[in-house]
């Protein structure tokens, strides 16, 4: 039963981050609705509504049958129009910014529920179609149903208009940049809710004998039902150590996790805890907050290349980094998660600040170290993380690691003798504060 639970729960993540989830749920609504209103026509509404309200009534068949066709074409041709439009918006994305990005535009929930109404009306208007004059049955003809399906198709034409817009802002990088960053600072919020702090249990010592787990699968370990996977720990009585963070990418019968004590059916054991696993391709920021910091990344790095040349979203995405990386310092490295009755079962690591730190700003400082505003704004990223690092000092040696390695690609790559007195500048105001352990060198400067 708990497998099968599981199952549903990675089915349902799946599934309402399709792009056809909400098109799919409106489009049965409105299959219901055109049942329901042919029922109300077999109990005589459009002749009470005739008597009351003339004008909403159409009478005519033929022009019944007309107006009915003409909405089917055109929300047809609509629909058509939507979705290549909606196509190509991923397509430009893929190329200009990163395709990683393409999941998190699926997912707006917007753009699927336009979607969904467009089908909708469609599904409607057939319905209503093919019981005009119906040979199974008598009922009058059902003008109220029909006025119904003009008032979704005038609905349809302003949501068109809603679309246009709404998709024209979402493939603009600043919408895109600041969707991930709200995704992500989200998930970051939730594992520093759920952190215990750095104390590792003794369960957990390293100098004992562990016992290796090998992946019965490739993949990308992407999720995991925690509940379930601490009861498994808590039936077996063993802690289990994951040698990997969630995101990590698994190779069939290699050990990517350790139990502390060995198990009689090690094979029974892994199966019942790959159970509760989930892989998938896409990187959901959602799912790990790793990807998000990824994407930003990706879309800076995108930004400084040749063909694209835009340092202006590069500044935009260190801007947001930055205040990530604000709310990572205040997450330990590690995790220990604990059962029911309180006591530790899983750990496994997170990617560890200072791994991360390198990650994302290594390649930025690679493609942006020729420019100056580049250099220039990743020190006034380190400015602002100065301001956190006081009261965790043991990230100090990072910051001041991937400075120095900064100043010494600039002190390489930058020979304008403006540009190096602005990054002394920055660099003498980093040094004023005295936070960190040494001063930053200053670049030469020759006039």
């Amino acid at each position: 039963m708990e497998r099968i639970t599981s199952r549903f729960k990675f089915a349902y993540s799946y599934i309402i981050n399709s792009i056809g989830f909400y098109p799919s749920i409106i489009s049965l609504f409105f299959f219901g609705l055109s049942l329901f209103m042919l029922y109300m026509e077999a109990n005589g509404l459009s002749k009470s509504f005739k008597d009351k309200l003339p004008f909403m009534i159409i009478t005519d068949e033929a022009t019944a049958r007309l107006i009915l066709s003409s909405i089917t074409t055109g929300i047809i041709s609509l629909t058509v129009f939507s979705f290549t439009m909606v196509m190509l918006v991923l397509n430009q994305a893929s190329a200009n910014f990163t395709p990683r990005v393409i999941p998190g535009l699926i997912s707006y929930k917007s753009n699927q529920r336009v979607l969904g109404l467009y089908l909708g009306t469609l599904i409607y208007t057939l319905v209503i179609m093919v019981n005009i004059h119906a040979d199974y049955y008598s009922i009058p003809l059902p003008g109220f149903s029909i006025f119904l399906a003009m008032c979704f198709t005038i609905l349809c034409l302003s949501f068109f208009v809603y679309f246009i817009h709404s998709i024209s802002q979402s493939i603009q990088i600043e919408s895109i940049l600041e969707s991930i960053y709200h995704v992500t600072s989200d998930r970051l919020n939730d594992e520093i809710a759920k952190d215990k702090g750095t104390g590792i249990p003794g369960v957990f010592d390293t100098d004992k004998t562990w016992h290796p787990l090998k992946s019965p699968q490739t993949g990308y370990i992407q999720n995991m039902d925690r509940g379930a996977v601490l009861e498994i720990c808590s039936e077996y009585n063993v802690a289990l150590y994951f040698e990997q963070p969630l995101g990590a990418f698994l190779v069939e019968g290699v050990p990517f996790a350790r139990t502390d004590k060995p198990i009689d059916d090690m094979d029974g054991f892994t199966d019942k805890l790959f159970a509760h696993v989930d892989f998938f391709r896409e990187e959901r920021p959602s799912v790990n907050y790793l990807f998000g910091f990824k994407h930003i990344t990706e879309s800076a790095v995108k930004a400084l290349s040749p063909g694209i040349n835009d340092p202006g979203t590069a500044i935009k995405a260190i801007d947001y980094l930055t205040a990530l990386f604000s709310l990572r310092m205040r997450l330990t490295d590690e995790k220990v998660l604990y059962d029911k009755k309180g006591k530790a079962r899983i750990r496994f690591e997170h990617e560890t600040f200072g791994n991360l730190y390198a990650m994302c700003l290594g390649p930025i400082r690679l493609y942006g170290k020729g420019s100056s505003v580049i250099v220039i704004r990743l020190l006034y990223l380190l400015h602002s993380l100065l301001y956190k690092v006081q009261s965790r000092p043991h990230l100090k040696p990072i910051l001041y690691r991937e400075a120095l390695m900064l100043l010494h690609d600039a002190d390489k790559e930058i020979s304008n003798p403006g540009d190096r007195l602005q990054i002394n500048h920055q660099v003498k105001q980093l040094n004023a504060r005295q936070i960190l352990d040494k001063e930053l060198p200053l670049l030469n400067v020759s006039l």
